[in-house]
């Protein structure tokens, strides 16, 4: 559902090679009542696999490359000291910011309230992810242009 944007459709797909495995997802699936589907999300999804999906999805995959290598050489010359996580089938790219002296939640708010840009902080995902924020890159270069602007100026 996130790799089509579909995700608020309600439908997904879960591919497990194990049947006891299987079984607990099915068993959790039903117990959390999350088994019924919706209509659309099922014609979406056949459109999706069926209906140049795969073309839209690879040319998706390549945009959001670009625009992670973008944000990488701008952070590397803007901010050296904040280095950014090798990307992992992810559209999120996480930056460490164990060099500034404030909290992953700090940092959020202080972006989001004086520069009018929101960063998710990474303390929300564990302890491991107390001094990192992560940017959103799947999203016109443009505003990930005008997002990283606000960003250095916030953390420079």
């Amino acid at each position: 559902s996130k790799a089509f944007n579909i995700a608020g459709l309600q439908i997904a797909n879960i591919v497990c090679r194990d049947a006891q495995v299987r079984e607990r997802i099915d068993r959790a699936i039903n117990i959390n009542e999350v088994c019924d589907v919706n209509p659309f999300g099922v014609e979406a999804l056949m459109a999706a696999y069926t209906d140049g999906g795969e073309e839209w999805l690879n040319g998706l995959r390549q945009y959001i490359t670009a625009n992670y290598e973008w944000l990488l050489q701008h952070m590397a010359e803007a901010l050296p000291h904040l280095p950014v996580m090798r990307m992992e089938g992810t559209y999120l790219a996480w930056v460490d910011c164990s060099a500034i002296d404030e909290t992953s939640e700090e940092i959020e708010e202080r972006l989001l309230r004086e520069h009018k840009v929101w960063v998710n902080a990474g303390s929300m995902y564990g302890r491991e992810g107390e001094h990192f924020i992560r940017i959103n890159m799947a999203c016109p270069r443009e505003r990930l242009v005008e997002g990283l602007k606000r960003i250095v100026e916030g953390l420079k």
